[in-house]
């Protein structure tokens, strides 16, 4: 596997705004007294959202996965880049390459092809064939993700439905799974287990981060 080095880390890795969140939850954006908590709790769910899309993080553990805008280094070895027709970049969505050095030797932008959807990246010639990368040191750096005013839809959308979950269970026992209130009827909630493929997030909201394209394989 290639290595990957954060060199810009994402300067807030929350993918939703605060003011966005408090319209979410009927606050008033005027209304500060939640802002703390909004803050720790947007962070918290914005990184369970990364991490359910196998958003590939910092392999030194130093800068965690995100889908806000950073750049990074990733490292192929000469045995990954043997030969290879086209390199694999990890999960980092979108993948925007920004310079490529094949044996410490900078390539121009007209002899490779990225797909920052992808992530997959290509080598061509003079001509514009495509051509199979050397057996050497392969370093690409590529610019991912969003600022939170680009965020994608379905990311936001992920990020409000986990805080309002923790919102509507903040003043409840937890370990209360379901409710029934005699001519109301049964209320049940959702208290954080497993989904069938083994992410945290609610059976839903992973569905409809699927359905975008924003889960990794």
């Amino acid at each position: 596997m290639p290595t990957v080095a954060v060199a810009v880390p994402a300067a807030d890795r929350r993918l939703c705004a605060i003011p966005a969140l408090k319209a979410e939850l009927g606050i008033a954006e005027s209304d500060n007294q939640f802002d703390g908590w909004l803050r720790a709790e947007a962070l918290s769910a914005s990184d369970r959202v990364a991490e359910a899309c196998r958003v590939v993080g910092d392999d030194a553990g130093d800068a965690p996965a995100t889908f806000a805008e950073e750049v990074a280094v990733v490292t192929f070895s000469p045995d990954e880049a043997r030969n290879v027709a086209v390199l694999e970049l990890p999960w980092r969505y979108p993948a925007r390459v920004t310079s490529v050095t094949v044996g410490g030797a900078a390539l121009g932008g007209a002899l490779y092809r990225g797909q920052p959807k992808s992530g997959l990246l290509s080598r061509t010639d003079s001509a514009g064939r495509s051509i199979c990368w050397e057996q050497q040191e392969t370093v690409v750096t590529i610019a991912s993700g969003w600022s939170v005013d680009k965020m994608p839809t379905a990311l936001q959308d992920a990020v409000k439905r986990l805080v309002r979950l923790r919102w509507e269970a903040k003043d409840r026992d937890l370990t209360v799974k379901a409710e029934q209130t005699e001519g109301a009827g049964r209320t049940e909630y959702w208290v954080g287990s497993m989904a069938a493929s083994g992410s945290a997030l609610p059976p839903d909201i992973l569905d409809a981060l699927y359905a975008a394209g924003l889960v990794g394989g």
